[in-house]
């Protein structure tokens, strides 16, 4: 077995056998925020709004997702070098309870953004710099299967029943469809200009795809496969990336770079009803499991933005590391 996916086995071993005695009666949710230029993972009390861990990974980090499970935090992690997939390019592993990273794996050439499967089983990865998806078994570590895609793939979703991936890339302005089941891309679509992220409704009726030149909302869907609409957001002037949906699927909330805001979407009625003001420049966005705190990443005021959902105002903003990219939430 190579060195690389012994660790991975072997972390999985030692996690699993230590974490419900470390997690038990934990009843506040942890905010874990990537920092690109920091290298490093700030972690967040989400009931004191403090930082009480900062965990160095030596590499850029940008894509970060929590496992279903709320066990496992996965971060993209790549180097400075263009083009070429080399040994910086990696998917960090990091143990909640423990907050250590406790494996690294490979997923494809200069990995920004994915999403893990809702069976927690397995891992895709776009691959910006190559034109293609990756499919990781998150058991082995392993890439087990490579698509193309788009022009510059950058955002990755996969649907709550785990059946399709959706891609985005920025180039192409384009979205492909992958079956998991088939490991092929079934359908490709057009969206507005240079799409960065993807996030399905929970119900699994439609898909929302943000486009950063565009400035605007893509409503797709997501059992057709089909274009629906398009929403514009700060009068198409907010360079949008991170989206995020409520557990209702009855509303999207979109982080405008540059207006520094993020954008509250009744999705149904298919119009923006509020725009709250957030830190410098936000790209990441999560949602906590129980919809009502968001968390935006800020990456040129180097903080978070807490936003209570209800008032929809900020309530805390919080210092992290250098040029915060992307954030996770785990627990309650």
């Amino acid at each position: 077995m190579p060195v690389g996916a012994l660790a991975f086995a072997i972390g999985l071993l030692l996690g699993a056998s230590s974490l419900p005695h470390r997690l038990h009666g934990q009843s506040h949710p942890l905010v874990f925020v990537s920092n690109e230029a920091g290298r490093s993972i700030s972690v967040i009390d989400g009931t004191s709004n403090s930082v009480v861990a900062t965990i160095p990974l030596g590499q850029r980090a940008r894509g970060i997702r929590a496992s279903p499970s709320g066990k496992r935090i996965y971060v993209a992690l790549s180097d400075d070098v263009p083009m070429v997939e080399s040994a910086g390019d990696r998917v960090a592993v990091i143990d909640v309870a423990q907050r250590r990273v406790i494996a690294q794996f490979k997923a494809g050439s200069d990995p920004e953004q994915f999403a893990v499967s809702p069976n927690g089983a397995f891992m895709y990865t776009s691959n910006e710099d190559a034109g293609t998806a990756s499919e990781t078994d998150l058991r082995s570590g392993k890439v087990t299967a490579t698509m193309i895609v788009g022009i510059e793939p950058e955002g990755v979703g996969v649907s709550p029943s785990g059946r399709w991936v959706y891609v985005t890339a920025e180039t192409s302005s384009s979205v492909s469809v992958i079956d998991s089941r088939t490991r092929k891309v079934v359908a490709n679509m057009l969206v507005d200009i240079r799409p960065r992220a993807v996030a399905f409704a929970p119900d699994g009726k439609r898909a929302y795809v943000t486009a950063e030149i565009g400035g605007t909302l893509s409503v797709i869907d997501a059992v057709k496969h089909q274009l629906l609409r398009t929403i514009e957001l700060e009068q198409g002037q907010g360079k949008p990336v991170g989206v995020v949906v409520s557990p209702d699927s009855r509303t999207a909330y979109v982080a405008n770079g540059r207006a520094s805001r993020v954008s509250i979407v009744d999705v149904v009625a298919a119009k923006v009803v509020a725009s709250v003001p957030v830190g410098r420049r936000p790209w990441g966005i999560a949602l906590s499991k129980d919809g009502r705190t968001l968390y935006t990443a800020n990456g040129l005021s180097d903080d978070v933005s807490v936003i209570d959902v209800a008032s929809r105002k900020v309530i805390a903003t919080i210092p992290v590391g250098k040029r915060p990219w992307g954030v996770a939430v785990v627990g309650p």
